[in-house]
């Protein structure tokens, strides 16, 4: 027969599982990507952590492409609550926040370090700040990648070497605007019609990130790619205010440490998928440069960045970012 003290002792083992198991919660977690990117695998590296930091008491699912629609379809389904954690591009929020319009100009940032050094600072503190005040909870800032320039004929290093050349961009005003600045015409043709554009003479420049560069095969017909890094995308992890506003202090800071150990692990796939591809490139033949006409370009670029920076604070963070230094990272 169980004795009145080991049986209130087991009664109050069992009311203590019971009260983790109600509290414990899977999260739902999306991204675009599929989990052959960064992003992706970031994001269930997140929840990975998250288990391992909460003790199991939380830990999440990926959800990631068009399961739930694409990013446009999933922004209301976040601010419901349908969703717990997403990574999205900034264009996603810059209707509610409209400063965020200035992380999409063109040669903002000098490379991707330097975007993570000022999105890591004060720049990104008071953006966060100002999606809060929104109702966005920003936990982490990710390195979505960047976009450089390709030719069929030579490095492109400086601003004037763009002058009379036909570039191939995406339907964009402020890149239109950007091609013009360079004294170049602009093409907005389809992604597939790149590879016969160039080989009838119609286009002398297209420009896209490393990984679509070499899965899509252009630099067989344009082997010169120079890092410009004229576009940088940022990508935001944000969790539901429904959630969030359920946790506690402590449940708080085990998910922020989970996010910013997330960011950590995703640049660092990025980084060394990056050296894979330069390495396999390079033994094809793509002939790398450096861009290195960053401060001439920037002041060509009033047209481009007119529509956006429109008001004192856009103009103030747009120049604490340009004026920033990369912060070096240290192990």
């Amino acid at each position: 027969m169980t004795s009145a003290p080991l049986r209130r002792i087991l009664i109050a083992a069992a009311l203590a599982c019971s009260s983790l198991a109600a509290g414990a919660a899977e999260l739902k977690g999306w991204v675009r990507e599929a989990d052959d990117y960064p992003q992706h695998q970031g994001l269930q590296y997140f929840f990975d952590r998250l288990k391992l930091n909460s003790q199991g008491k939380h830990s999440g699912k990926v959800i990631c492409c068009e399961e739930m629609g694409q990013q446009k379809d999933v922004i209301p389904k976040f601010s419901k609550g349908e969703v717990d954690v997403v990574l999205f591009t900034s264009s996603a929020l810059q209707d509610d926040v409209p400063e965020m319009r200035i992380l999409n100009l063109p040669f903002l940032f000098r490379d991707p370090e330097h975007m993570m050094s000022a999105l890591n600072g004060e720049v990104g503190k008071e953006l966060q700040v100002l999606m809060e005040e929104k109702g966005y909870i920003a936990l982490t800032w990710y390195d979505g990648g960047a976009r450089s320039f390709y030719s069929n004929k030579k490095s492109l290093s400086y601003a004037s070497d763009f002058k009379g050349l036909k570039i191939r961009l995406p339907k964009r005003q402020d890149l239109i605007a950007m091609a013009t600045a360079l004294g170049a015409e602009a093409s907005t043709i389809g992604f597939d019609k790149v590879p016969a554009a160039f080989k009838a003479g119609e286009l002398d420049v297209a420009e896209n990130d490393l990984t679509s560069y070499y899965t899509s095969e252009h630099y067989k017909i344009a082997p010169y790619y120079t890092f410009s890094y004229h576009l940088v995308q940022p990508i935001v992890m944000l969790i539901s205010k429904q959630r969030w506003s359920s946790l506690s202090t402590a449940e708080k800071g085990i998910v922020q440490q989970s996010a910013i150990e997330s960011a950590a692990y995703a640049a660092k796939v990025r980084a060394q998928a990056d050296s894979a591809l330069k390495s396999k490139l390079e033994k094809a033949g793509v002939k790398f440069a450096p861009f290195r006409g960053s401060a001439t370009t920037i002041s060509l670029m009033k047209d481009a960045y007119a529509p956006v920076v429109a008001s004192q604070r856009t103009t103030a963070l747009m120049v604490k970012i340009m004026t920033g230094s990369r912060k070096v990272a240290t192990e």
